[in-house]
């Protein structure tokens, strides 16, 4: 079930699980965060038990600080083509 999430500080919680809560993250599975990066917008999209977490911003250098501080039990993954469209080409019938 995606979940929007508004708040930076949230978001950086949520990717830190247990470290930010004082226990021990070297038990925790490895976490994947993908980012997809466009044009205009960049998305942030967490993969939680329940819920996917999504943060959007529109910032570059917001986004580029983010990617700076990810913790070291999320496995970053860039998904996207950097804001150019995939064309579907139709195969031609002879």
């Amino acid at each position: 079930m995606p979940k929007e999430i508004q708040d930076v500080k949230v978001f950086l919680s949520l990717m830190k699980g247990n470290e930010a809560q004082g226990k021990d993250a070297s038990k925790e599975p490895k976490k994947n965060l993908y980012i997809k990066e466009s044009k205009k917008i960049t998305k942030f999209k967490l993969r939680g038990k329940k819920y996917l977490f999504t943060f959007k911003t529109a910032d570059k250098n917001k986004a580029q600080k983010i990617q700076q501080t990810l913790p070291q039990n999320v496995n970053k993954i860039v998904i996207g083509n950097g804001g150019k469209k995939q064309q579907n080409k139709k195969k031609q019938k002879k």
